[in-house]
């Protein structure tokens, strides 16, 4: 999403990608009006099946841009594989095998 044309009125996610503050979409309508035209559908069709209770998490999954998912992917991965490496827990500490 090209941040220097979207709407100040209009509401945002705060959030932080790979250590930089970023602001994501914060509607469903912003949210697909990002996507590239190719993943709508499947946008729609996801949104449109989602239990409420999920909801929020669901559009937040989509309004992470598509190259982070590779990223998030790939830590995840490497957490499970057992390497903590830079995690940490809700104080801070480094977390420990």
């Amino acid at each position: 999403m090209d941040h220097d044309l979207r709407d100040p009125d209009r509401p945002t996610i705060a959030t932080t990608i790979n250590g930089v503050p970023t602001e994501l979409p914060g509607t469903l309508v912003d949210i697909r009006a990002a996507l590239p035209e190719d993943r709508r559908d499947a946008f729609d069709k996801e949104i449109d099946n989602a239990p409420l209770k999920d909801l929020a998490a669901i559009a937040v999954h989509w309004a992470i841009p598509p190259e982070e998912h590779a990223r998030i992917d790939a830590d995840a991965e490497r957490i499970r594989s057992g390497d903590l490496t830079g995690v940490v827990d809700i104080d801070g500490n480094p977390v420990e095998p």
